[in-house]
């Protein structure tokens, strides 16, 4: 098994094409609390972790149940958790079998065949955990993702207070991430974005949080430790947090990928 990096960062790297977002250090517990509602139905494809039913048709072990499922979500498992919902009891049984040969090669090779949202699941999420610690969801609704982002931006932000401020212990709420920052960011998602929480420095009761871009994208299967992330990224803003007014704020530094992903947007 591949060994995970250590660090405190969020990577992402958005394919609007394929409705796909690629992250790293955005947890599972993120996902969940930042999905408008836990699925009903999870049919798992990675054949290891067990769910509470089988599907005679698919094959495939089921997760039934929203309480189930989100235990399922947020428990320990032996492997990657590969995943997608499905709307209706018997929605799996109309799967074809190329379709279910689809899912199998998915969850193979970590990548679609076709585009695994299906009409006839009616599923919202396609979910691939990578052992190296990458997350690939496929989302009906790309912009579901902004409160999953929104919710892993400030529990990375209140980590990184609780080790500056270990001693003290005071409770820190975080107000949540402007709309129209999200706007602007979104402009690069697609450029392979790390928010550099464990570069970031604190300047009179502000946090300033680099704003990195991966030069290769997909590269980033060989990072091996944080040097290799650092290394092959460049700085093109400084995210901020001021801890007395609770206001997040950007600064752009290197406009010329925002403004170039605008005109490809």
């Amino acid at each position: 098994m591949s060994k995970v990096m250590q660090g405190n960062f969020i990577y992402i790297n958005w394919e609007q094409v394929n409705n796909l977002v690629i992250s790293y250090g955005v947890t599972t517990a993120d996902f969940v609390n930042g999905i408008p509602s836990v699925p009903q139905r999870l049919v798992l494809i990675d054949q290891q972790n067990e769910g509470n039913q089988v599907n005679n048709h698919t094959r495939f072990q089921t997760v039934s149940g929203q309480s189930a499922a989100r235990e399922f979500l947020l428990g320990k498992s032996a492997g990657p958790k590969m995943w997608l919902d499905y709307h209706e009891v018997d929605d799996l049984d109309l799967l074809m079998p190329s379709e279910i040969a689809e899912l199998l090669y998915m969850a193979h090779m970590k990548t679609h065949y076709h585009l695994p949202l299906y009409s006839k699941l009616q599923n919202d999420y396609a979910y691939l955990a990578t052992t190296e610690g990458f997350v690939k969801v496929y989302y009906r609704n790309l912009r579901t993702f902004n409160h999953i982002l929104d919710i892993s931006l400030k529990r990375h932000l209140r980590l990184l207070h609780s080790n500056r401020w270990m001693m003290f212990n005071r409770p820190f709420s975080v107000s949540d991430v402007p709309d129209d920052l999200f706007q602007q960011l979104s402009a690069v998602f697609s450029e392979g974005v790390i928010f550099a929480f464990d570069q970031a420095v604190e300047r009179r009761r502000r946090y300033l949080i680099p704003i990195r871009l991966q030069e290769h994208p997909e590269r980033q299967n060989w990072w091996r430790d944080r040097m290799d992330v650092y290394e092959t990224s460049r700085q093109v803003a400084t995210l901020s947090y001021d801890v007395e007014a609770k206001r997040w704020a950007l600064e752009i530094t290197d406009e010329t990928p925002f403004i170039e992903d605008e005109i490809d947007l």
